[in-house]
Formats: C-alpha cells, sequence, structure tokens
C-alpha cells in the first residue's frame, strides 16, 4: 500500500498493521468472552523422534553378541515380512544380546526406548541401560503372557499388544551424565534371569525405537540417518486476548483474526476412545502421537478384519436444513497401508440424506474428492489444509436434510481403501486422528476444543470509539483502507466500518449483498444509502484484497486491487463515532485483517488506485 514515492507528503492519520506488527494498537478495544485457537508462526514442539539407525535390520549399526539373527523372517505388526529372528547361538547359555548406539546431542532428561517382540521359542525380552561405572539397569517383559516382568527401580515399564501377536515394550529412565547411550535387548527363558538354555530358540523382533522424551510414540522407522521432527503448535489464546494468526507450515504472518461465534457440536474432540465415540470393524488407540497442539493426544483410528465399513461416528443436536461444517484433523500412518478417510453428516433420522466427501492419501499427502451429496442433501464440498508435519485438515460442509429443521445429525469417520468403503481390513492399517469438529456454518472456523460437552467459542469484537477514534477522524472528507482476506465468503459481511453504531449512518467496505466475491464501498447517512461502489471479482477464499474508500460531499470512489476506481457524485458524508474491524453494528465476519489505514483527506482517484494496487 506504500505509495510515497508517487505521494511523498502524503500520509495516514491511522495506520494499523497487524500482519506487521503482530499487536493491538491500545486506542483498538478488543473482547472474546471465551478462549480460542491459534497458530503464532513461531512456537514447534518436537513431534516423532527415533535416534536409533536402522530401526528394523538389526545387523548394520547394531552389534550382536551370543545370536544368529535372520532377516526378514517373520510378518511385522505393520503387515510387511521386515520382521527379524534372533536366536541363542550354539553351545551359549548367557542370553544374547544386540546393542546399538543412538545419535543424540545430550543424556541428560527423559528417555524412552521401545521395541516390538514376540516368542520364537523364548518368551522374554530384556532391555538394559548402562551405566558408565557398569552399574546394569534391568527390566523383564513377558512377551508370551503380555506381562511385565522384573523391573529396575529406575525404569517406568510398559507393554501394550500389538497385532500378529506382537507386543511393544517400552521403558522410561532419565538419563544423566553416568549413564552411557547405549540401547541392549537380551532374550531370555524366565523372568529375573539372564542364564537361558541352549536350545537355538530366541525371538522375533521388529521397529526399535529411542526417544529423547517421557512417553512412548507411534513408532517411526529409521534407516541411515535419525529422525527427529517438529510440529507447529496450536496455541490457545486466553479469553480477551487477540489473535495474530500464522500459516503454519509457512509461518507467514496472516494478520488479526477476527471470527463470528460458533460452538462445536460433537464432545470428546480429541478423544476418540470416549463412548461418545461408537466404533464399528474399527479401534481406537489412544495418545499415539503427538497432535498439531503439540500434545501427545493424537489417536489412531485402526481396521480390524472384518469386511464391513471400518468407522466411528458420533450423533449431535444440530439443524439440518442449514449449512453444517465437520473438519477433522489427520495423518498418515508412516507404516503399513496408507488409507483414505471419508467424512460424512447425516439426518441420523433418516440416514440416506447426508453430506460427504472422500479425501484421498497418496504417500501421506491428503487431497479432497468431490463432495457426494445423498438423497435430498445438497452444497457438499471438501477442503483440505495442511497444518505441518504430515498433519491436514480435512473438510466438508454442505446441508445435510433440506427438509427438515432441527434434529440429530450423525458425524461419521470412514477408512476408506482407495476410494471403497466397504472393504476386507487387514486388522492393523488406518490413520491418526485429532480434533473433531461440528460446527453450523457454510465454512470452517479454528478448531474449538471439546470434552464432555459442546463448547462454544463467542466472537472476536474489535473497535475504536471515543477520542481514540476523534482523534484521527475526518468528518468532513477522507479515505478508508483496508487489506484483508475473508475466511468464508458470504454477502454483505463488513471488513472495516466506520459507524455510529447502527446502520443509519456508515462508511464501510464489505462484500456485495448480491455477490459474495464482489467488494461494495457502503455509505449511508441519515438512514439513506448515498452511495454504493465497488468491483466485481474482487474477494477470494485465500486471497488478500486491497481495497480503499474516499469520500466527500457529493464525491464518493472506491478502488480494489488496483482496478479503474468507480465513482458516485451525489450524496451526504454522514455523521460517525466509531471504528469496527470485521463486524459491523452486530453483523460479524469472520476474517483475516491485516492493515487498516486512513487518509484525513478525499484522495484522488489516481493515489486510490495506485495505494490498491
Amino acid at each position: 500500500m506504500s505509495i510515497s514515492g508517487l505521494y511523498p507528503n502524503l500520509r495516514p492519520s491511522l495506520l494499523l498493521d497487524f500482519a506487521q506488527v503482530g499487536r493491538l494498537d491500545p486506542r483498538v478495544s478488543f473482547s472474546r468472552a471465551s478462549s480460542a485457537t491459534v497458530y503464532d508462526g513461531v512456537t514447534t514442539a518436537k513431534a516423532e523422534e527415533n535416534l536409533l539407525l536402522q530401526s528394523q535390520d538389526f545387523l548394520t549399526n547394531w552389534n550382536i553378541t551370543r545370536l544368529v539373527r535372520t532377516a526378514d523372517a517373520d510378518t511385522a505388526p505393520d503387515g510387511t515380512v521386515t520382521a527379524d529372528s534372533i536366536v541363542q547361538a550354539a553351545g551359549q547359555t548367557s542370553a544374547g544380546v544386540i546393542t546399538a548406539s543412538p545419535s543424540i546431542s545430550a543424556q541428560a532428561g527423559a528417555i524412552t526406548v521401545s521395541i516390538f517382540a514376540k516368542p520364537d521359542g523364548k518368551d522374554f525380552i530384556v532391555f538394559r541401560d548402562l551405566h558408565s561405572d557398569a552399574t546394569v539397569n534391568l527390566t523383564w517383559f513377558d512377551v508370551q503372557n503380555g506381562t511385565v516382568g522384573t523391573t529396575d527401580p529406575g525404569h517406568t515399564a510398559v507393554i501394550t499388544a500389538s497385532t500378529n501377536g506382537y507386543y511393544r515394550c517400552s521403558i522410561t529412565y532419565t538419563a544423566n551424565a553416568a549413564r552411557n547411550a547405549d540401547v541392549s535387548f537380551f532374550i531370555a527363558d524366565t523372568d529375573g534371569s539372564l542364564t537361558v538354555v541352549d536350545d537355538g530358540n530366541g525371538l522375533y523382533i521388529w521397529g526399535a525405537q529411542f526417544e529423547q522424551r517421557s512417553a512412548v510414540t507411534a513408532y517411526t522407522p529409521t534407516t541411515t540417518q535419525p529422525i527427529t521432527n517438529y510440529i507447529p503448535v496450536l496455541q490457545t489464546a486466553a479469553a480477551g486476548v487477540a489473535r495474530f494468526d500464522h500459516n503454519p507450515t509457512t509461518g507467514e504472518a496472516l494478520g488479526l483474526l477476527i471470527e463470528e461465534q460458533r460452538a462445536n457440536l460433537v464432545t470428546y474432540s480429541d478423544d476418540f476412545a470416549d463412548a461418545a465415540w461408537t466404533k464399528s470393524a474399527a479401534s481406537i488407540t489412544s495418545n499415539t502421537i503427538v497432535a498439531p497442539d503439540g500434545t501427545l493426544t493424537g489417536d489412531a483410528l485402526i481396521e480390524n478384519t472384518a469386511t464391513n465399513e471400518h468407522r466411528i461416528n458420533q450423533t449431535a443436536s444440530a439443524t439440518l436444513n442449514a449449512n453444517i461444517t465437520a473438519s477433522l484433523y489427520v495423518k498418515a500412518q508412516p507404516t503399513g497401508t496408507g488409507r483414505s478417510v471419508r467424512l460424512l453428516v447425516a439426518n441420523n433420522g433418516a440416514t440416506t440424506n447426508n453430506i460427504s466427501c472422500v479425501f484421498t492419501n497418496t504417500g501421506g499427502v491428503f487431497t479432497a474428492g468431490a463432495g457426494v451429496n445423498s438423497g435430498t442433501a445438497s452444497g457438499a464440498t471438501g477442503t483440505v489444509t495442511s497444518v505441518g508435519n504430515g498433519w491436514y485438515r480435512l473438510i466438508v460442509t454442505g446441508i445435510p436434510d433440506p427438509g427438515v429443521g432441527s434434529g440429530t445429525a450423525l458425524s461419521r469417520i470412514n477408512l476408506h481403501s482407495g476410494a471403497t468403503v466397504n472393504y476386507t481390513g487387514d486388522g492393523y492399517s488406518g490413520i491418526f486422528i485429532w480434533g473433531a469438529q461440528l460446527e453450523a456454518g457454510a465454512f470452517a472456523t479454528s478448531y474449538i476444543p471439546t470434552t464432555t460437552a459442546s463448547v462454544t467459542r463467542n466472537a472476536d469484537a474489535a473497535s475504536m470509539t471515543g477520542t481514540n477514534f476523534s482523534s484521527w477522524f475526518n468528518n468532513a472528507e477522507g479515505a478508508l483502507y483496508a487489506e484483508g482476506s475473508y475466511i468464508g465468503l458470504q454477502a454483505s459481511k463488513p471488513m472495516v466500518s466506520i459507524n455510529d453504531s447502527t446502520s443509519s449512518n456508515v462508511i464501510q467496505i464489505q462484500t456485495n449483498p448480491s455477490t459474495a466475491s464482489t467488494s461494495r464501498g457502503y455509505i449511508a447517512s441519515g438512514g439513506t444509502a448515498q452511495a454504493t461502489i465497488g468491483t466485481a471479482g474482487i474477494f477470494a477464499l485465500n486471497q488478500y484484497s486491497s481495497l480503499a474508500l474516499a469520500y466527500a460531499s457529493n464525491d464518493f470512489a472506491m478502488s480494489s486491487n488496483g482496478l479503474a476506481v468507480s465513482t458516485d457524485t451525489s450524496g451526504t458524508v454522514p455523521s460517525v463515532s466509531r471504528l469496527e474491524i470485521g463486524n459491523a453494528y452486530g453483523i460479524q465476519s469472520s476474517i483475516y485483517i491485516s492493515r487498516i489505514a486512513y487518509y484525513p483527506q478525499r484522495l484522488t482517484d489516481a493515489q486510490l488506485q495506485a495505494l490498491t494496487g
């Protein structure tokens, strides 16, 4: 919006540069009666980590003692034939062991080590972490019965059933300078002993992992390089705190986020194991992956082996004859078969009336197919937004049942094998899921977490009044500039409004009442429209527009995105008393505002065009 090169003496009396400054001018009054979510463009959290090399190939980078290893000897938990066999070497009665040294920068802090194991004639796997003074810390796991055996006092031990007879075993302990970084796994016949029978038996093992954290997370395979991933963190802004949102994948500042009031109608939005979510031919593994908010709350939705739909669903009270938007954060599994996802919202009383969209998973990237309507449903559309580190927010919008008012909406999450919803599952494939949302409206808004009940996020309100307004405003003539992007395009929605708290006296930049993609400058005085001027085809989702509206008695003009100026030469300038951002006298928009400027003079048409170009 810089035109200082053309007009060096032209200066705004008000400049609110939200995208660059990232905070509110102290003259702006802001309110929101609830907390809300936002990306700050800076904060990240550690996500997947595995510092062991060749985590499925127990030869390269592994030391093998008193053992014989056979590669790819069994079907692993992910359905691939990549599990190795390790058996006791002939003539040896001291337990065989494999050891690796992870690549770590520091030892201090929590360490979690894990591996998948199942019997191949011997029943126990033993974890060891070793002190530099040769002190040995050992914990036994019974992988025949799925129990933890003798446990070192410094270890927190967990065993969890997996697929194909495997158990995932893990220990967590606090590392320090006295502890080596080596990771060792022994085979054993009995609990508490490292003396074994010389019988050539052993274990099947797969998927070793070393993490510098206090809990085990979803397995991430490695080959020649360790893995440490980071995820942008979706944060929570407290009630009354303005949000300056950012693109989670690029960090680009999006400006001041103003949203209308919305409610998340589903409960337990990130706890899919709860009974509020009905499971059909599928199961949930809770808290297995770091979610978009940086916490270990992402769940795994896993299909069983039935020939059926593999899904979860929940019902919620909703208005069914108006737009409803369902959304869900998903991430592809790094192992197993990459499943696609279908989101569906139906009239639960007549489930043939539904909106849905299949989101195809291609190598971990999700894309939206065409929206599908069933029965009398209408308007289904699907969209996808990347939020970083392989997580995507999937969104479907439409009207489930135009012939019905309020009722019960069925919100369903289906796994898909390609484009097929009814298929024979393999018992281990699925997706990671988090943050389900069902809201009344034609577009998705920022995530609203829930637990036992629906939660409402209140509307954002930002304004300037009193001397904070009058100190820069000229009632006789002036020019208002705004740069922003609508989250959902709707007719007659304000971007920036100068008014007297009513619709009677207004100087306003908004969407057109008839076509939401069209910009309009609107001036009213004494309850009568004085000028309605604008440019067609300016607004598009996820695109920023620059608009300037100039006024003086019988002299109004508007330019948008550098296009030719539209004018109106007849009208009275209203008497106004306040600036509202993203709303006007009770009409609320959902919008990003990156910049607002006001010039206390009627800029020329050439200046308006240069300002918005």
